[in-house]
């Protein structure tokens, strides 16, 4: 008799090593047939057959019903939208409780010389979970915007070029709230005097940086122009820019490609064509890098108002305080065109 209990007993003990260590092998063994990191979006309203059919048609487990054996376990039921990067090697638990607790990873979007809400909104969407007319409809909307103190022609001014580090499921609200805190952040005390010295706001500041940068690519030269267009400023000067006309046009016919303003596109009817309009356009015309922000406020100050492009120095201007200097300057440019 006892030899039979004993027998029962090894049995059973077997019997239960067998099968904790089958357990075992479902929780704690290598799951994934991956050689390098794995990227899974998970959408708002996602269900827990989407996110198994996801990774299974990926290719990313190589052993699924052993996946949803765990899932099952660790009560797996409610799916936590967001993007989770799976790396070579996890584990079946640490994967569900990846996702179980919503440990995101966040994607990094990088602004950088984006002209005008059109093209940061596909911007946005590239990066992040919103579409980019879910991102439109934000920034050109005057109620949506208002909580956030901008308006649809000043929306932009937010945007500083940076690399940001966000939740892909970042909202359009959220992401408003993120941008403006970045933006008074930037703003010192140091840059808000220089600011008030120039009698101009943070959001003119940004403004007057954009055309700037739109004019010269020369960051050698950006505090120059920065000063001709503020002369201009304070003499009650129309500014007489010729990428504000392009945006302009730009902003009622997206698909257009301008390449030369004519003469006819200067009489083009909009708030933002400084041929018709006096002072600064009602927001930027880009989002202007960091640098040139910093050249506005630390413009040269001479008494230049006009300049026309350089022959000899491509991508360079000529400056002059006359308009009897300014056109021997623009004859020496437009002869040098005709020699071409």
């Amino acid at each position: 008799m006892k030899k039979i209990i004993g027998i029962t007993v090894s049995v059973v003990i077997a019997l239960a090593a067998y099968l904790g260590y089958g357990y075992y092998q479902k929780v704690f063994r290598p799951n994934t047939a991956l050689d390098s990191d794995f990227e899974l979006f998970i959408p708002r309203g996602a269900q827990v057959e989407d996110v198994i059919d996801s990774l299974s048609s990926n290719g990313v487990l190589k052993d699924v019903s052993g996946f949803k054996w765990v899932l099952g376990k660790k009560g797996y039921d409610q799916v936590r939208p967001g993007r989770y990067v799976l790396q070579p090697g996890m584990n079946n638990n640490e994967i569900v409780n990846k996702l179980r607790s919503g440990s995101q990873d966040p994607v990094r979007l990088v602004l950088h010389d984006i002209s005008g809400v059109y093209e940061l909104a596909g911007k946005l969407a590239a990066r992040l979970e919103p579409d980019s007319m879910t991102f439109l409809e934000m920034l050109t909307s005057s109620d949506d915007l208002k909580p956030y103190e901008v308006n649809p022609q000043t929306a932009t001014v937010y945007f500083l070029p940076n690399t940001y580090e966000l939740y892909w499921t970042t909202s359009p609200q959220q992401l408003m709230a993120r941008m403006q805190d970045e933006f008074y952040r930037f703003w010192t005390d140091e840059r808000l005097r220089k600011a008030k010295d120039m009698n101009l706001t943070p959001t003119e500041v940004v403004t007057l940086a954009s055309i700037v940068e739109k004019e010269t690519t020369k960051a050698d030269e950006k505090d120059e122009v920065a000063g001709l267009y503020y002369n201009r400023i304070k003499k009650g000067m129309k500014l007489q820019s010729d990428p504000t006309v392009i945006y302009a046009i730009n902003m009622d016919y997206p698909q257009r490609k301008i390449t030369r303003v004519y003469f006819k596109d200067l009489t083009y009817s909009s708030p933002y064509n400084t041929y018709q309009n006096n002072g600064l356009p009602p927001g930027p015309i880009k989002i202007p890098a960091l640098s040139t922000i910093d050249a506005v406020l630390n413009h040269k100050k001479h008494d230049y108002i006009f300049m026309v492009a350089d022959p000899e120095r491509p991508g360079y201007h000529n400056f002059a305080t006359t308009l009897r200097g300014h056109n021997i300057n623009r004859d020496k440019y437009i002869n040098w065109l005709n020699r071409q």
